[in-house]
């Protein structure tokens, strides 16, 4: 069963107030590449020069007529850089900003969570959010051109972590209850279901290794990377790494050696060796604290991890009346694994992505 749903630029205008920009002008911004960090409980996104760690802009959704419970979540980029996205879990829509910042459009979805962009099919794929109990079991297809949104079944409960692999029109989704993980052809939209063995897991996210032959999760309730084929649509577990406690958002250096990802209660990036699938490295640094969201930039020379700091644990340089509500992007060397900065952004930072400074 598919839904159909699209809001129209006229429509999207108006909602704004008029104009292309939804806001107010953008600055000239610098080439490069940008950092997106969702900002969950401040409704902000801020984005970040990931050369230099300068804060560009930060954008508040409340001025597109969303209110302060918003809930800003995940970001994606196109590949070229020219649209970016973010879900906001209270707002109820994907929204779409120009290479300016500047918002174009937006799909509405009841609690989006987590994005995957396909750069070969050119569609943005939009999951369910954690913090909703019972949503549709559908996860959502967007066309970046209309933005138009296809609901497609997925047939288990709380669809939530989710990767694409366009070259093979394949879409994985995985359910927060069972252990199950439905694989989706995006071309003929045929549905596999996968079960995943062991006890009661809790996947929250994948990542899909450069090669295309792995595909990686983090489960919550075990504290494991689990490792599937992805060449193979029954998905067999071909590796399993002990990582921490509630290890959330992994991501693939893109030569495939290593994957980082944030294990969330014990305030530590992990290292993983993705030859040998063995811990290399535990991470940290004053400035890792609740880790939740990662992202490498395109030559694997830094992973920037978003820190959610709801426990008041890391101390701000700026003075403010709770610790709390300051949280934390730090930019790791993937040379060294040390942490080389730490830049304070707005409260609870959740899902980033990093993409092209595009025109």
């Amino acid at each position: 069963m598919k839904l159909r749903l699209t809001v129209g630029a006229a429509l999207l205008a108006a909602a704004c107030g008029g104009g292309a920009a939804g806001g107010p002008e953008s600055p000239t911004l610098p080439s490069g590449e940008r950092v997106y960090v969702a900002n969950q409980s401040s409704a902000t996104v801020s984005v970040i020069d990931a050369e230099s760690g300068e804060i560009l802009q930060t954008i508040d959704v409340t001025q597109f007529g969303f209110d302060a419970n918003s809930r800003p979540h995940h970001t994606a980029a196109s590949p070229d850089g020219s649209r970016w996205y973010v879900s906001l879990i209270g707002g109820g829509a994907v929204l779409q900003f120009d290479a300016n910042n500047r918002l174009v459009a937006q799909a509405p979805f009841e609690t989006p969570g987590l994005l995957a962009y396909d750069g070969t099919d050119d569609k943005l794929y939009v999951g369910r959010s954690m913090m909703a109990v019972n949503p549709p079991q559908r996860i959502g297809t967007i066309d970046p051109g209309s933005m138009e949104i296809e609901e497609l079944d997925v047939f288990f409960p709380r669809p939530h972590a989710l990767a694409v692999d366009g070259a093979a029109d394949r879409v994985w989704a995985a359910s927060l209850v069972e252990n199950q993980v439905a694989v989706l052809d995006s071309g003929t939209e045929d549905l596999e279901l996968a079960d995943v063995a062991g006890p009661s897991h809790t996947l929250v996210q994948f990542a899909l290794s450069p090669d295309r032959t792995r595909l990686v999760a983090t489960t919550q309730l075990t504290g494991k990377l689990l490792v599937f084929d992805a060449t193979r649509a029954e998905l067999p577990l071909v590796a399993e790494v002990d990582v921490g406690t509630q290890p959330w958002h992994p991501v693939f250096l893109p030569d495939g050696s290593r994957v980082y990802m944030g294990a969330k209660d014990d305030d530590a990036v992990v290292v993983v060796d993705a030859e040998r699938w063995s811990v290399l490295a535990r991470i940290t640094a004053p400035g890792i604290v609740e880790p939740h969201g990662s992202a490498v930039t395109s030559d694997g020379r830094y992973v920037f991890v978003s820190n959610r700091n709801l426990k008041g644990t890391y101390q701000p340089q700026r003075a403010v009346e709770d610790p709390a509500q300051v949280g934390t992007v730090v930019k790791i060397d993937t040379a060294t694994n040390q942490v080389v900065q730490t830049i304070e952004v707005g409260t609870y930072p959740a899902g980033i992505s990093i993409g092209p400074a595009g025109r």
